[in-house]
C-alpha cells in the first residue's frame, strides 16, 4: 500500500518563528564580535546577550511572516507542506549573513553614500548572494540537511556564547573602567578666580549666520544677541568637523579627528583621551551632562568625570548602531522600502525602550532640558559645579511650538503646517562635490528656512530662561557661560542638505560667545577666526585649573585666555583646520585666512577647491586654478598638520581588568 505524503499541518508557524529566532541571535552575535574585532568600538561583551535577543525577536516576526506566507502559498496549491528546522536555519542564518556583509560594506565603506562604484559593488554583491539562495534551495530539494557533528558544535558554541552573554548582560562587568590620572581628586585647592561655575551649552547644526548676533536680518536669537553685546562673541568661530561624532569629540578634547580617530558610528572615545569635564572633576567641582544626542552619550565613553549624564538610555542608542539597525534607520530614505519594513522598524523601537530599559530623558525639548537642567543646579551649587548641555538647537526635525513660527511665516499659511518639510529631503546620500542632493521647490525651501528659525528662537528663548534663574538666584555674577554648536546646516546652499557631507562655511563656522559678568570684556567682537579646538586650553587656564593640573599631553589648540583678558586680538599661530569623514570618504579643510582650501577624496576621485573668504565669504568661486600657487602652500600646510596628529594617535584601550585592579579601583572610590 501507497503511503500518503505526511501532512505537517501548522507546524510552519513553530518551527518558521523558533528557527528565524535563532538566526536573529546569532546575527547579534555575529554584530557584536565583529565591532568587538574591530576595534574602538561602542560595543562591548556585556552588550552581547542585549543585541542578540533584540536581534533574535526582529527576526523572529520575520520568521512569523515567512511561515504564514509558506502556509497559505501550499494550501492554496495543495501541497503537502515538507519543512526542515534545519533548513530553515540555514536560510534564516543565510539571510542574515547577507544583510551584515552588505550592510557593512554600506555603512563602514560607503557610508550609505552610493556613487557609481558604490552600486556596481552592491549589484554584484546581490547578484552573488541571489545565486547562492538559488543554489542553497536546490540542495536541499535534493537532499535535506540534518544534524551532524558540524551544526551540533555550531549550535553548541553560539549557545554558550550567548549565555555567557546573557550572565553578563544581567549582572554587567564593567570593562571599561581604568585609573585616569585627572580623575582622581587632587589635594590643592581650587585656585581664587572671579567664576566657580561653568555651563557650556552646545546647540546642534546651529550655524552662526542664521543667529541675529551674527548679522541675520531675522530676529532668531535675542536673548543670545544680549548675551553677546555683555561679552565675547568671536566672528569666526571654525568646528573640526560637520559631523557630531567628530565635532564633539574634538570640541571637548582640543584633538582633531585624525587624533582622537571618533570617526565612525560604532567609534569609543579613547579610555586615554582627555575630555574638558575631567578636569573640572579632577578639582572637586560636582559635574552633569545633558545630551539628546546619541553621539554625545555614555554609549560613547562620554561619562568619564562626569558625576550624572542625563542622556537616552545605552540600550537603544547600540541597538541603533548595530549594523541591522542601522540598516533599519537608513531606510526610511527609500519611501517604497519604508513602507514594507515599517511595521519591523516600530517593533524594533518599542522593543530597545520598553524592554531594556526606558530612556533617562522622557523628552529632549529645549523647556524639558533647561528645567531639568535648573533643577540639578538648585540640587548641586553647594560647591562649583561644571555643566554640559548639548541640545537640539537646529537639528532635524525642525519643529517648535506655533508661537514661534508665527515669527517666520504668515499666520494665514500655518494651517499647511502638516504638509511643511520638517526635514531636509532625503537621499542616499551626499558627499560633496560629487555627489549633489535633491532639488525642491524654493517654496519649500523657504518654509524649511522658516521651521529652523523657529526652532532656533525657541532654543534662545529657554536660554534666556535659564539665564533669569540664575539672575534671580544670584549665581550668574559667579558662572561662566558658553554658547556654542558643534557643526552648521545647509539649505542647499552647495547643493546639499542638513550636515555631515561637507567642510563649506555654512557647516563649520559656528557662534561661540563667553559671557561672565564681572570678569570677562564686555562688548568685546574677536574678528580673527579661531578654532573650537582652542575652547579646551583657553577654558582651562580661564579657570585657574591650569595652575594645579598637569595634563598628560599637549592639546592641540591654542589658549586664548590672555589676550581675551587683555580686550585684543588673539595671535593665531596655526591656520585652522578641519575634518570629515564618511566610510571611505573623506574631506579637509584648511583656513589660513583669507584664504580657504577643501580637499575632498571618494574613492578614486578627488577634489581641490581654492576660497578667499574676504571676497567670497559664501564660497561661490573656486579660485584654484587662477591661484595655483596659494592652493599648493595650503596643501602642504594641511599635509603637515594632519602628519603631526597621526603621530599622536589616540586609539580605545579595551581589555579585562586583573583582581588585582578591580580591587585598587574599588579602594579609590571609582566601582563598587
Amino acid at each position: 500500500m501507497t503511503q500518503k505524503p505526511r501532512q505537517t499541518g501548522f507546524t510552519p508557524l513553530l518551527i518558521g518563528p523558533l528557527s528565524a529566532f535563532l538566526s536573529g541571535v546569532f546575527l547579534g552575535e555575529w554584530n557584536v564580535l565583529l565591532e568587538i574585532v574591530k576595534g574602538k568600538s561602542i560595543f562591548d561583551f556585556s552588550d552581547l546577550a542585549g543585541i542578540s535577543i533584540w536581534h533574535g525577536l526582529l527576526w523572529l516576526v520575520i520568521g512569523l511572516v515567512a511561515a504564514l506566507v509558506w502556509v497559505i502559498w501550499h494550501k492554496l496549491r495543495r501541497r503537502p507542506e515538507r519543512i526542515n528546522f534545519l533548513a530553515w536555519f540555514i536560510v534564516f542564518s543565510y539571510f542574515a549573513a547577507w544583510v551584515l556583509g552588505q550592510g557593512f560594506i554600506n555603512t563602514y565603506i560607503f557610508a550609505g553614500i552610493l556613487n557609481r562604484s558604490a552600486i556596481i559593488i552592491n549589484i554584484i554583491f546581490f547578484s552573488l548572494a541571489i545565486i547562492g539562495l538559488i543554489l542553497l534551495s536546490r540542495l536541499f530539494k535534493k537532499k535535506a540537511p540534518s544534524f551532524n557533528l558540524f551544526w551540533k558544535s555550531y549550535f553548541a558554541i553560539h549557545l554558550a556564547v550567548l549565555l555567557a552573554g546573557l550572565v553578563m548582560f544581567l549582572n554587567p562587568v564593567d570593562v571599561r573602567k581604568h585609573m585616569l590620572m585627572n580623575e582622581q581628586p587632587v589635594s590643592q585647592q581650587v585656585p581664587e578666580q572671579s567664576f566657580k561655575n561653568v555651563i557650556l551649552v552646545i546647540w546642534d547644526a546651529a550655524r552662526a549666520d542664521h543667529l541675529s548676533c551674527y548679522g541675520y536680518p531675522l530676529k532668531t536669537s535675542p536673548f543670545l544677541d544680549g548675551l553677546a553685546s555683555r561679552g565675547i562673541i568671536f566672528e569666526q568661530a571654525v568646528a573640526a568637523s560637520s559631523h557630531t561624532v567628530e565635532s564633539i569629540a574634538s570640541l571637548l578634547s582640543s584633538t582633531l579627528p585624525t587624533s582622537h580617530q571618533m570617526n565612525d558610528i560604532t567609534s569609543y572615545l579613547p579610555s586615554d583621551l582627555i575630555i574638558i569635564p575631567q578636569v573640572f572633576k579632577a578639582t572637586g567641582y560636582n559635574t552633569a551632562a545633558f545630551s539628546f544626542n546619541p553621539y554625545f552619550s555614555p554609549a560613547y565613553g562620554y561619562n568619564k568625570g562626569l558625576d550624572r549624564f542625563f542622556a537616552p538610555g545605552d540600550f537603544s542608542i547600540k541597538a541603533y548602531k548595530t549594523i541591522f539597525g542601522h540598516i533599519l534607520d537608513r531606510s526610511t530614505r527609500l519611501p517604497a522600502v519604508s513602507q514594507l519594513i515599517s511595521p519591523v522598524y516600530l517593533l524594533s523601537q518599542k522593543l530597545a525602550t520598553l524592554s531594556f530599559g526606558a530612556t533617562e530623558l522622557v523628552s529632549t525639548d529645549p523647556e524639558t532640558m533647561t528645567i531639568r537642567m535648573i533643577n540639578w543646579i538648585k540640587n548641586h551649587a553647594q560647591k562649583p559645579f561644571f555643566l554640559l548641555a548639548h541640545l537640539e538647537g537646529g537639528h532635524t526635525p525642525y519643529l517648535s511650538p506655533t508661537s514661534f513660527l508665527k515669527k517666520f511665516w504668515p499666520e494665514e499659511n500655518l494651517s499647511e503646517t502638516e504638509s511643511w518639510p520638517t526635514t531636509f529631503p532625503q537621499s542616499l546620500g551626499l558627499f560633496l562635490p560629487f555627489r549633489e542632493g535633491p532639488a525642491v521647490a524654493e517654496t519649500d525651501r523657504q518654509k524649511m528656512i522658516a521651521l529652523y528659525d523657529a526652532k532656533i528662537l525657541y532654543h534662545d528663548y529657554w536660554l534666556g530662561q535659564l539665564v533669569k534663574f540664575l539672575r534671580a538666584e544670584n549665581r550668574l555674577k559667579d558662572t561662566l557661560l558658553i554658547v556654542t554648536a558643534d557643526h552648521g546646516e545647509e539649505f542647499f546652499d552647495h547643493y546639499g542638505w542638513g550636515h555631515g557631507h561637507s567642510l563649506h562655511q555654512e557647516l563649520i563656522q559656528v557662534p561661540l560667545i563667553m559671557f561672565g559678568e564681572g570678569f570677562l570684556p564686555a562688548g568685546f567682537k574677536v574678528k580673527k577666526p579661531v578654532s573650537l579646538l582652542d575652547l579646551f586650553p583657553t577654558l582651562f587656564s580661564l579657570s585657574g585649573l591650569h595652575e594645579i593640573l598637569t595634563l598628560p599631553y599637549p592639546l592641540e589648540g591654542e589658549d586664548l585666555s590672555r589676550a581675551l583678558r587683555q580686550e585684543r586680538e588673539p595671535d593665531k599661530k596655526e591656520p585652522i583646520c578641519s575634518e570629515l569623514t564618511q566610510g571611505s570618504q573623506r574631506a579637509r579643510s584648511l583656513i589660513d585666512f583669507p584664504w580657504k582650501i577643501i580637499h575632498s577624496v571618494f574613492g578614486s576621485e578627488e577634489a581641490t577647491e581654492l576660497y578667499n573668504l574676504e571676497d567670497d565669504p559664501q564660497e561661490k568661486s573656486d579660485v584654484s586654478t587662477t591661484y595655483p600657487e596659494e592652493k599648493e602652500r595650503l596643501l602642504v600646510s594641511l599635509q603637515k598638520i594632519i602628519s603631526l596628529a597621526e603621530e599622536k594617535v589616540f586609539r580605545s584601550q579595551r581589555r579585562w581588568l586583573s583582581p588585582a585592579e578591580k580591587e585598587k579601583l574599588r579602594s579609590l572610590g571609582y566601582i563598587d
